[in-house]
């Protein structure tokens, strides 16, 4: 048998506003890990709340969605054939716009859960100064 040992609720978890807003993208994983067909990407906001997003290459959805972030966000066109290395990710700000979806099974209480979704990337970001992401004034100019 294979158990979880339960620690309790989670404390401090707080929804990302819904909007506009900067994401700078923390931490990249892809799966198998050489011709990569799902990718996981962690970001977070200015004000340190964290978003994952998950995105199936083998899904149509899935890679439109991740073709987005990388031609809108890194600036750079997926043409048929071409090699990306996923890492390169890591690190940029993405200007997107958040989205609320409910969730599909209800909580003890009855409601529905409330989860903020990527609708889509707009573009580059520009970069935000917090412990998360420590940016010197000259870089931040940089951006525009």
């Amino acid at each position: 048998m294979t158990t979880v040992t339960g620690r309790g609720k989670p404390k401090g978890w707080t929804l990302m506003d819904a909007g506009e807003q900067t994401l700078l993208i923390t931490k990249v994983t892809g799966t198998p890990r050489t011709e990569v067909t799902n990718v996981e990407v962690e970001f977070v906001n200015e004000d340190g709340i964290p978003l994952s997003n998950n995105y199936d290459l083998e899904v149509q959805g899935g890679y439109a969605a991740f073709y987005y972030l990388v031609l809108n966000g890194a600036g750079v066109d997926l043409d048929e054939g071409t090699k990306f290395n996923i890492n390169d990710l890591e690190g940029l700000y993405v200007l997107v716009e958040i989205v609320h979806k409910e969730g599909t099974k209800p909580k003890a209480d009855g409601t529905f859960p409330i989860f903020a979704n990527i609708a889509q990337t707009i573009g580059k970001g520009v970069p935000f100064d917090t412990e998360h992401a420590p940016v010197d004034a000259e870089a931040k100019a940089a951006w525009g």
